[in-house]
């Protein structure tokens, strides 16, 4: 009885299979690829701006939305200033302790220190003598300073595969002594460029005006008033006079930054990387410690915050003071910080920490189902005997061996 009932409800299961009714057609995907999708990333109720907490869980407002950013931007954009490393001792530009404040009191400048950073300071033996004594202390406070933990925080970015590009405005080359921000100098017209781009040169290197001839930066040799010959344009000269030839001059060292009012020599390889970066769809932008004066940058980071909103991303600015108040700048922040950019890693770490909750003891529910796995998991890995082979080969769908005798059909 067990047999035939089992072969009829075979028959019925062959006769739905083959029923029209049921047949099932493959549809192949579609050959073009969709576009993905860009992520929106949280964004705070209002743009603030908030004041780091030094202490304590801090605001989850914006905690929780810089914590997104930092943690699952593919594509992040930064932008710093010389207010990352005052941190480490090099005091910053514009604020009231900083280089233009303090070059104007110590040389007793009549106009603002900023003049010590134009062009026109090789016109003058005094002030290019002002401009030597400047740079040499620059050099040495950056050579006696050590990285920070925003620093870090940026290192750990670029080795997390986060972190598209950093623009540094910074002549301290602090973030290039770290593994994954390394720069190039002169830095390339052509990709594959560098993690980190130095938007006005560094102190590591020297340079001669006229024939570009580089070497690591000496202080020695920038004393007072005298500017320092170069010696690759003297060995030149000397050959052609051997030869007969008239000399073509000799050029001038200087230490390889750029000032204000004049041309920046790595001008058309940012260019380059700014268009490749703005193609790139860069899903974050951090804006830290520069108050965004110089025209260039302006522009980058005009640019770069249209590129970031138009991913679905979120721009950010952090600094002691507000972000500009210019026109070209309306709705670029999505997130206003105020403070030290030092607090950031330690925010995060806290952030993280109170989010944290120990794991939930497992409800009567999952008990139940875990012991359910557990039963069908044994009997499946127990060995058959040989009675309930028997059983279970009357359910299996096994061949028919066919045979006539006296004209009825047999089946085993």
């Amino acid at each position: 009885m067990m047999a035939q009932s089992t072969i009829a409800v075979m028959k019925d299961i062959i006769a739905v299979q083959s029923s029209p009714s049921t047949t099932f057609t493959y549809v192949p995907a579609e050959t073009k690829k969709r576009k993905r999708e860009a992520k929106v990333v949280l964004r705070p109720c209002h743009p603030g701006p908030f004041e780091l907490c030094s202490e304590g869980v801090p605001d989850e407002q914006y905690a929780e939305a810089l914590h997104c950013m930092l943690r699952k931007c593919r594509r992040l954009v930064v932008v710093v200033g010389a207010g990352i490393s005052v941190g480490a001792g090099i005091p910053d530009f514009r604020s009231s302790t900083g280089l233009f404040q303090t070059v104007k009191d110590d040389f007793k400048l009549k106009g603002s220190g900023q003049s010590m950073f134009d062009s026109s300071v090789y016109k003058d033996a005094a002030t290019t003598s002002m401009f030597h004594s400047m740079v040499n202390t620059l050099h040495t406070l950056s050579q006696d300073a050590k990285v920070t933990k925003f620093h870090q925080m940026l290192s750990e970015l670029s080795t997390e595969k986060r972190l598209l590009r950093l623009y540094t405005q910074n002549v301290d080359c602090l973030e290039i002594s770290l593994s994954g921000l390394e720069t190039a100098v002169p830095l390339p017209v052509k990709a594959p460029w560098p993690k980190t781009i130095q938007l006005h040169g560094g102190l590591q290197k020297m340079v001669c005006a006229k024939c570009g001839w580089m070497a690591p930066f000496d202080p020695t040799v920038f004393q007072e008033d005298r500017i320092p010959e170069c010696n690759e344009c003297r060995e030149w000269d000397s050959v052609r006079e051997v030869v007969g030839k008239r000399t073509q001059g000799v050029g001038r060292l200087r230490p390889r930054i750029v000032l204000y009012n004049e041309f920046n020599p790595d001008g058309e390889a940012i260019g380059k990387v700014t268009s490749s970066d703005l193609k790139a769809r860069p899903d974050g932008m951090l804006v830290v410690g520069t108050s965004l004066k110089v025209p260039g940058v302006r522009r980058i980071v005009k640019e770069m915050s249209a590129a970031v909103h138009a991913a679905n991303g979120i721009v950010v600015w952090v600094n002691e003071i507000d972000p500009p108040a210019a026109k070209m700048f309306e709705n670029c922040f999505d997130l206003i910080l105020k403070g030290d950019c030092q607090e950031i890693p330690s925010i995060l770490e806290r952030w993280e920490k109170s989010k944290t909750r120990p794991k939930r003891a497992p409800s009567t529910r999952q008990k139940k189902s875990e012991s359910a796995s557990d039963i069908v998991s044994s009997i499946t890995n127990k060995t058959i005997s040989e009675n309930d082979r028997k059983i279970t080969d009357v359910f299996k769908v096994k061949k028919k061996a066919v045979g006539r005798v006296n004209g009825v059909k047999l089946e085993k």
